[in-house]
């Protein structure tokens, strides 16, 4: 991968030029110019497609896993099932109905794609304009209440029957999250492989930052210490969200992780719709011991956390992160 392949212009997608009647591998490449937009830990992308007629194989790319942050790969397949989220969607809205298939080796999931089908959905019907407008804001969301109403469609996302959603707003859980989160952020600034794992990524501009402000902040993250910094930060995006979210399962496999990013991917995509924007905060699930704090915090009996988000509406938009263009991701 090449810093100068990343590019914004991914966005820009009409949905008129849908290649209707060309051959339903054409039709499959389409659409996965939507499961590219997907959000991903640093923005890795850690996907590749192999796209047969109909059948669309889902890999997980070892070149893009981060070693240091996300040693388990829980982060690499709540990625992926971002990805396949985004391409359930864009299926249903351009007439396909789908099968998939999880496994847990080398192919996570598969996608089979039938076309000219009567679909049926039980997501919100306007998921899919949000693909391209949604963005993830990593910045104090205002002081404002998720309504009733919007939290009734973020509960009713949640499709599958080993995810769970809580929604957290009482003061107390979140101060204890905060606590986590800022003992999560030294800990992780005080090991070399993760500041340059993630200095890295954010000089070779993923993160969305120009040339310079990208070199710079990877210069300060690789070299200086700024845990505390990112300790005080963090913890306050927390206390002051009005609600942090948490996805949990039953299991702890791959299959489990990408259900998960497909209800998170939802959820994204509804708080956008809503005039609203998440923020993943994934350093406490990042430590195994950490992990388990947060689970004794939740109401849920022994379910796993694999994932702990900001919901709420922000004071000002952030801009789209780039990707790699489609190509790059398509296996022959």
């Amino acid at each position: 991968m090449e810093e100068r392949d990343l590019t914004t212009d991914v966005w820009r997608i009409d949905a008129e030029e849908f290649p209707a009647d060309a051959p339903l591998a054409e039709r499959a490449r389409f659409l996965l110019r939507y499961a590219i937009l997907a959000p991903s830990s640093h923005n890795s992308q850690p996907w590749e497609f192999v796209v047969e007629d109909g059948r669309i194989e889902i890999h997980a790319v070892e070149e893009r896993w981060l070693e240091a942050a996300d040693p388990d790969n829980r982060e690499l397949y709540v990625s992926l099932g971002c990805a396949v989220e985004n391409l359930c969607i864009a299926a249903e809205q351009f007439g396909f109905d789908f099968e998939i298939a999880y496994h847990d080796d080398a192919v996570p999931v598969v996608v089979m794609l039938r076309p000219d089908s009567d679909t049926s959905s039980h997501r919100p019907p306007d998921l899919f304009a949000q693909i391209t407008d949604r963005s993830t804001n990593h910045q104090l969301f205002r002081d404002e209440s998720l309504g009733d109403s919007v939290r009734d469609e973020l509960r009713d996302c949640v499709l599958e029957d080993d995810v769970t959603l809580e929604l957290i707003d009482d003061s107390e859980r979140k101060g204890s999250i905060a606590a986590l989160q800022a003992e999560a952020d030294r800990l992780q600034m005080d090991h070399p492989d993760y500041r340059e794992e993630l200095g890295y990524w954010m000089g070779i501009g993923a993160l969305g930052d120009s040339w310079l402000k990208a070199r710079i902040g990877q210069a300060v993250v690789t070299h200086l210490d700024i845990g505390d910094r990112e300790a005080k930060k963090n913890s306050k995006l927390i206390q002051s969200t009005p609600v942090v979210g948490v996805l949990t399962t039953n299991s702890d496999d791959p299959s489990a992780r990408v259900k998960t990013g497909r209800v998170f991917e939802r959820a994204a995509l509804i708080m956008s719709s809503n005039g609203g924007a998440v923020h993943p905060m994934s350093q406490i699930l990042e430590r195994p011991e950490m992990r388990e704090d947060l689970a004794s915090v939740l109401d849920g009996d022994g379910e796993l956390p694999q994932q702990l988000f900001r919901l709420g509406y922000p004071q000002e938009e952030q801009g789209h992160t780039p990707r790699w263009p489609l190509e790059k991701f398509l296996v022959e």
